[in-house]
């Protein structure tokens, strides 16, 4: 399969699977892991965009390598197989080695962002060279292991690191090819199941990466023949290809290929982490203690890179934030902090609400958790609106009674600063008080989005819209983790209402539909939304929101260049499964964005087409749509782009198109539409006929409808009227004659006007 073929399947090139608890999984697997060496995840304003940076500028160096990776290497990858790292295979021997899933300190990086990253590395992008670097920063390299692999790569031009999951497979590939020095590195676009086509690799002076790490891959019978006979055709394009696998699916092929394959042997835990904390600026102090700490080296024992590298991220973030802290802690305390964060704060905010039993505290706790960093000010008046969504409207105090910000601040363990600002200086604490209420809560929370949207409409936007990619990144994670879309549901249906949020509501169902594994999940369940009913209420779970199905149609637009298939059934589906015009036309405007992508026109053309002549009327209202976008689109000569110069006639997908946007009444579109090309006729005389005849057939005679529909011709003269008004005693204009030249030609063609027969003699 060539990069950019179109995949035949639900599952993308070779993703790995993903844990099933938020204590578990991957850091790398969540989509925002990253920490940069503050410990915090990478600032919005320097976050970039690895696949396509604006022009004359270099991505930031803090650019996670995939949405929420921190690649890390010490003989292997200390993060362990990035992109997306390598989670467990989904068996039952798998639990040991997976890793916690949380931020240590979410700023509320652009989720959008991170979106696009992994979408375009699915579709097979050449990365960037700043990208790749800034992946490699930490990486650790076994001298041998890259000599061996490098010896492998001269001589059969193919090489199949295979190991067990999280011991850095991606990443060493990536070391490798980088080391090689070939100027384009790529991932071979594949899915699991499907056959690999190594022909299809054409592009010269490339380094390739097959990534088959997925729990479900197969390999056809003869794979490990087929990696021999390419290896001429690799020489051939001056080109390189490097497959990361598991061992137990290489095995079922390595006899075929002896030669050619290379078991990666990951480092300890503890090398990793020194690695990592090494390499920080300032490098971390104490670090020697730091890893001779019983506790810590008893987790270190027998983790695996990725494991690894997530302790790493902790005990850096609980490093950096206690060097800003009013009150330091020692480091015993960090210790207790990093266990303590690695466990999710489980135990600790159990305790904590043991002891806290006034629900104006726990409100306050909440929302000083999710405002995170936020003014005091802000804060307080938040938590008082927070208890009446919740509610329990908190009752007025007068004068001084009750306690103030600074009690309630030291009540919930957050700290005010000298810029009154509150903050939690514990790693991952502000997540993990958001992740208790939700599991705690579970009837309160479409309550909590509902405010979390209100809050990021009314705070300013520089507090706003960090609060909603803070919590679009939450709410992912708990979706993945506790395979359950409640919260997700909730708040994209929330989002999708709010005028100031509607924007996020389709990132967020992106995201979560690109998770390696766990994403099918969402996948699925779009599924079920689509089917459902209309509803305008957001709480109603058996239908689904009209404001969340347009959401949908746009998440699926932006979601077709690393799931094709999936993005068009669901838009088929939304498109037949509603009664709301506001639905089918965001069906309509998906198709749209679709069309301006590589590869999709014929998917496009082809799908119109059955939608053309569908029995619902709902599929047939989006085609219309849809094609009536089309219509309006020009050249830079504003020509229309469907329109054709060929004198035998229109063409039929064309002409399809205009009979059925001509079926319906006359609208705002429609007119737009027939506005563009009448205004191509009379700039370009050489389109005049050719526009005039596309109308005619349309309305009325052809070979592939003979049918006359009286609607048709109303809605094209009133069309035609519109772009050329008739007044009386008008003078002819160039755009009055061809109004009327186009008039005549469909009274013409009309097969029930009356024909005109010559003029009577005249009596001698």
């Amino acid at each position: 399969m060539t990069p950019n073929d179109t995949p035949p399947s639900d599952q993308p090139a070779g993703l790995p699977t993903t844990p099933a608890s938020a204590a578990d999984r991957p850091a790398s697997d969540t989509g925002s892991g990253h920490v940069t060496a503050g410990g915090s995840s990478p600032d919005p304003a320097v976050q970039a965009d690895p696949f396509h940076p604006k022009e004359g500028e270099v991505p930031a160096d803090s650019t996670p390598p995939t949405p929420g990776e921190s690649p890390l290497r010490a003989g292997t990858a200390a993060a362990g197989d990035s992109p997306r790292s390598d989670p467990g295979d989904g068996d039952a021997g798998t639990e040991a080695v997976r890793v916690d899933q949380s931020v240590p300190n979410n700023r509320g990086t652009v989720i959008g962002i991170q979106n696009n990253s992994e979408i375009q590395r699915l579709r097979g992008t050449p990365l960037l060279p700043d990208w790749i670097h800034s992946t490699l920063r930490w990486y650790v390299a076994d001298d041998d292991a890259t000599k061996e692999l490098l010896a492998t790569l001269d001589a059969h031009r193919v090489v199949v690191i295979h190991a067990a999951i999280g011991t850095g497979r991606y990443t060493t590939a990536l070391h490798t090819l980088d080391k090689l020095g070939v100027p384009t590195i790529r991932q071979v676009r594949h899915t699991a199941n499907d056959n690999v086509e190594l022909e299809g690799l054409k592009d010269e002076d490339t380094g390739w990466i097959l990534d088959l790490r997925h729990e479900t891959q197969q390999l056809q019978t003869a794979f490990g023949l087929h990696l021999r006979e390419v290896a001429d055709h690799l020489r051939d394009t001056r080109s390189f290809l490097i497959v990361v696998t598991t061992t137990a699916l290489w095995q079922s092929v390595a006899g075929q290929a002896p030669g050619l394959a290379h078991q990666l042997t990951p480092a300890d835990g503890a090398s990793v982490v020194r690695a990592y904390l090494d390499g920080q600026q300032p490098p971390v102090d104490n670090l020697e203690e730091w890893l001779s700490e019983d506790r810590i080296a008893a987790h270190l024992a027998d983790a695996t890179p990725a494991q690894a590298g997530d302790w790493a991220r902790k005990i850096t973030t609980a490093v950096t934030l206690n060097l800003s802290a009013a009150q330091p802690q020692s480091f015993a305390e960090l210790v207790d902090f990093v266990l303590q964060s690695a466990q999710n704060w489980r135990s600790e905010l159990l305790q904590w609400h043991i002891e806290n039993t006034d629900s104006g505290h726990r409100t306050y706790l909440l929302a000083a958790a999710v405002l995170d960093e936020a003014p005091a000010r802000t804060v307080y008046d938040a938590h008082t609106k927070l208890g009446t969504a919740l509610g329990d409207t908190p009752t007025p105090t007068k004068g001084q009674r009750g306690p103030g910000i600074i009690e309630l601040t030291d009540i919930v363990r957050a700290e005010l600063g000298t810029d009154d600002h509150i903050r939690f200086r514990r790693p991952g604490y502000a997540e993990a008080v958001v992740d208790y209420f939700w599991v705690d809560r579970p009837h309160h929370v479409e309550a909590f989005t509902r405010w979390t949207a209100e809050q990021a409409a009314l705070l300013p936007s520089e507090l706003g819209i960090p609060l909603a990619n803070r919590v679009s990144q939450w709410t992912t994670r708990y979706t993945l983790a506790k395979q359950s879309l409640t919260v997700l549901r909730a708040t994209a249906a929330q989002w999708a209402a709010s005028k100031n949020l509607n924007s996020h509501a389709p990132d967020l169902l992106v995201a979560a539909a690109l998770d390696p594994v766990d994403g099918k999940l969402a996948r699925n369940k779009y599924l079920d939304w689509a089917k459902a009913a209309d509803t305008t209420d957001p709480a109603d779970r058996k239908n689904t929101p009209v404001a969340l199905k347009r959401a949908l149609a746009e998440a699926m637009a932006k979601l077709a260049p690393a799931y094709p298939k999936v993005a068009l059934r669901r838009l088929a589906d939304l498109a037949a499964h509603t009664d709301t015009a506001d639905v089918t036309e965001a069906v309509g405007d998906a198709l749209m964005t679709l069309w301006d992508q590589e590869g999709f026109q014929d998917t496009i053309r082809t799908t119109l087409t059955d939608w053309f002549d569908a029995a619902q009327d709902h599929h047939t209202a989006a085609a219309r749509r849809a094609f009536l976008h089309l219509a309006q689109r020009t050249t830079p000569d504003n020509i229309p782009i469907l329109l054709t110069t060929n004198s035998t006639g229109p063409d039929p997908w064309t002409l399809t198109g205009w009979r059925r946007a001509l079926d319906s009444k006359a609208t705002p579109q429609v007119q737009d539409a027939v506005n563009t090309w009448l205004d191509a006729a009379l700039a370009h005389s050489q389109l005049r006929s050719t526009v005039i005849k596309t109308f005619t057939d349309a309305v009325f005679r052809s070979e592939a409808d003979p049918t006359y529909l009286a609607p048709r011709y109303i809605v094209l003269n009133h069309a035609a009227n519109g772009w050329a008004p008739a007044h009386a005693g008008q003078q002819p204009t160039e755009r009055t004659i061809l109004r009327d030249e186009l008039l005549i030609a469909l009274r013409e063609a009309d097969p029930t006007a009356p024909k005109h027969s010559p003029d009577a003699p005249t009596a001698p």
